[in-house]
């Protein structure tokens, strides 16, 4: 048997914790640490026990993610937190990420992801809703196409070194730092030291953040990553287990 993933889960209505409870409970490597319905029982919980994952799976009465998560980690810093959601909005997932959440799943849909997200998520990795994603890229296939269309915020002083651009466009197809070692001939620290740099321009977190921010404000493209204008997982031919199993951020 591999590590214990230690989970702490917040939900605040019976039903919604037994679905997720009934989920997470055939995993032989999960161990459910406590169940909090609030959200200040959850902060104490956090700060006592210090789960691997915490699984929110918030209400609309009460503190957003965005709130929670960094309070949450002033206090177990090593939790990963995923959030179960109702808001199908974009600009929601990217505060929420910004935050320091490494899962945003919507409620509708990916309850049943729990399992694979929870183990991505504790690995260091970050997963976000296939839904919000794909539209994510539309918007950047639209503006591809529509060169003229340039949303309002489009950061036009920020740029990006060739190595800076080279490690984003490697990150994007998956690779690990060693592979960008190897891939680019850097040092362990020019790539760490870019990744500081990276993150300062950005003023964003983690490696998820900055690939949806380089693609959709054009800093990094799809031909640099190999895939013409279209990504292979935007296809209306697709199923949606094709759409996701192709999703290269969700295991970043």
């Amino acid at each position: 048997m591999g590590n214990i993933i230690r989970i702490l889960v917040n939900s605040r209505y019976d039903e919604d914790c037994k679905r997720i409870i009934d989920i997470l409970s055939d995993q032989n490597d999960f161990r459910i640490t406590g169940i909090e319905k609030d959200e200040v029982g959850t902060i104490i919980k956090s700060a006592q026990l210090k789960p691997d994952v915490l699984v929110l799976d918030l209400q609309p009465q009460g503190l957003g993610g965005e709130e929670l998560a960094p309070i949450i980690h002033r206090r177990s810093p090593s939790t990963a937190i995923v959030m179960l959601c109702d808001k199908d909005e974009d600009d929601y997932a990217g505060l929420a990420l910004k935050a320091g959440i490494s899962g945003f799943l919507l409620k509708e849909y990916d309850t049943d992801k729990l399992v694979p997200v929870i183990k991505i998520v504790s690995s260091g990795g970050y997963y976000i809703s296939a839904s919000i994603t794909i539209r994510v890229f539309s918007a950047v296939i639209l503006m591809h196409n529509f060169p003229g269309h340039i949303i309002e915020q489009n950061p036009c002083h920020l740029f990006f070194s060739p190595a800076e651009r080279g490690i984003v466009t490697d990150i994007a197809q998956g690779l690990s730092d060693e592979e960008i070692v190897k891939h680019l001939h850097f040092s362990t620290g020019t790539i760490k030291n870019c990744l500081t740099a990276i993150k300062r321009k950005t003023k964003l977190k983690n490696r998820v953040q900055i690939v949806v921010y380089s693609l959709v404000y054009g800093l990094i493209s799809f031909e640099q990553l190999g895939f013409g204008i279209k990504a292979p997982w935007i296809n209306d031919t697709n199923t949606n287990r094709e759409i996701e199993d192709n999703r290269a951020l969700g295991s970043l």
